[in-house]
């Protein structure tokens, strides 16, 4: 029959026959099996050589091929003092051909987690319900929670009703926001988890009620000084106070609004330092509630003009100007074509024969001796009446009189004075 190895393991297994006998030994397992009954060959080694005739090997079986040559048993070498080597018997490696084939194990197939589809819950609340313009309201978010998604990973948007909208950190428990203008401002929250869900969750939100203050101005155009009227029409509900600020750096405050007028005019900075520069003038009311300040309104404005007209100071001689009887008193007009006169002083002096200088008391009503400085007692506050004015004198004495008179209008401009007779408006010998 056919040997059952294919030549690579054939020469395989010889290889190993020499490697592990360090010469040459027959390899049982390229024999063929005996027969059954056929009587086993054994090999004993002896210490000296066999003389006997050889032993003659049976004759091959008769379904080996014919070209194989009858197999010779040699006498094995003498035995050495060491024991001999056994032989290992070959492997036999089965037939490429019965090698079963390697079975690749089909994938694991994991079954995918249930799609989520429950939206996020939770619960908002507002702390104030009716404001005024410029205010502002808390929202409080609670209980905001998901099936899956964790708190940090819900997105919350908030619009609130004034068409705008705010984007919420997770961690914050309240968001603030400030209304500008009136009217109902209903809120929504928006929450979104991680697979998209959305809930919205509304509250009516807060009333914001109109803060307007009705007025009125008795004129839009003024000089400074001159007076104008603003009047308070109504009053916002729930106004605890208003405010007029006039634009100047000054301000009116309302403890109890009520319909009122307020006369106002423009003159000085609220330190008294300068004049207020020209100009228009915008009015703002503020209106205040339990909550706070409301938004200034504007409640008017007021065009402030320039006033470049000086005042003009004119003193009137009596009847017999060169006689001291006559001068019993000072009067003259004092007029401006802008903004008027503000104030007015007056000195009334004389220099007499013997060159003392006296001056002119009212309030004492005789002269004082001003050779040194005019005493204060000879200023007197002029206040001229339709442009005109009087003050009196008694006992004028002879000698040389001046009289000086500075006025001022509303816009800080004052009466010129010739420099030939400077510092004085009227001059004149009197006997």
């Amino acid at each position: 029959m056919k040997s059952r190895l294919s030549r690579p393991l054939l020469a395989a297994v010889v290889s190993g026959a020499f490697l592990v006998g360090g010469g040459i030994f027959a390899a049982p397992a390229l024999a063929e099996p005996p027969p059954p009954g056929a009587p086993e060959s054994t090999s004993t080694p002896t210490t000296e050589p066999t003389t006997t005739a050889p032993v003659t090997t049976p004759p091959p079986p008769t379904d080996l091929p014919a070209t194989t040559p009858p197999v010779t048993e040699t006498t094995p070498p003498p035995a050495t003092t060491e024991p001999p080597t056994e032989t290992t018997p070959p492997v036999t490696t089965p037939p490429a051909t019965t090698t079963p084939p390697v079975t690749t194990p089909p994938p694991t197939t994991t079954t995918p987690p249930p799609v989520d589809k429950t939206a996020p819950t939770g619960a908002i609340g507002v702390n104030r319900w009716s404001i005024f313009p410029g205010q502002s309201i808390t929202l409080t978010l609670s209980g905001i929670k998901d099936n899956v998604s964790p708190a940090a990973q819900i997105k919350r948007v908030v619009t609130w009703g004034d068409g705008t909208s705010s984007t919420v950190n997770p961690t914050a428990k309240t968001v603030a926001h400030t209304y500008k203008s009136s009217g109902k401002k209903p809120i929504t929250l928006t929450l979104t988890d991680a697979a998209g869900n959305k809930r919205v969750l509304k509250s009516s939100g807060p009333t914001v009620v109109p803060q307007s203050v009705k007025y009125k101005l008795s004129r839009t155009t003024v000089f400074h000084g001159q007076k104008f009227v603003w009047e308070l029409l109504s009053v916002p509900a729930g106004a605890t106070k208003i405010t007029i600020a006039w634009g100047d750096g000054r301000a009116t405050v309302l403890t109890k609004p009520k319909k009122q007028k307020i006369t106002r005019h423009y003159y000085s900075t609220p330190d008294n330092k300068y004049i207020v520069d020209p100009g228009v003038k915008t009015i703002k009311v503020t209106a205040y509630n339990k909550y706070g300040a409301a938004t200034p309104q504007v409640a008017g404005k007021v065009s402030l003009k320039n006033d470049t007209s000086r005042p003009v100071v004119r003193v009137t001689a009596p009847s017999k100007p060169s006689k001291a009887s006559s001068w019993k008193a000072v009067k003259g007009t004092a007029t401006d074509t802008g903004s008027g006169i503000k104030e007015m002083a007056m000195v009334t002096l004389v220099l007499k024969t013997n060159n003392n200088a006296v001056c002119y008391a009212p309030s004492k009503k005789k002269w004082l001796n001003a050779n040194n400085d005019t005493p204060d007692a000879c200023v007197v506050v002029v206040k001229p009446s339709k442009g005109k004015f009087s003050t009196p004198l008694k006992s004028t004495p002879k000698g040389q009189l001046g009289i000086i008179a500075i006025a001022a209008d509303w816009a800080g401009n004052m009466n010129s004075i010739p420099e030939s007779t400077f510092p004085f408006v009227h001059t004149r010998r009197i006997s």
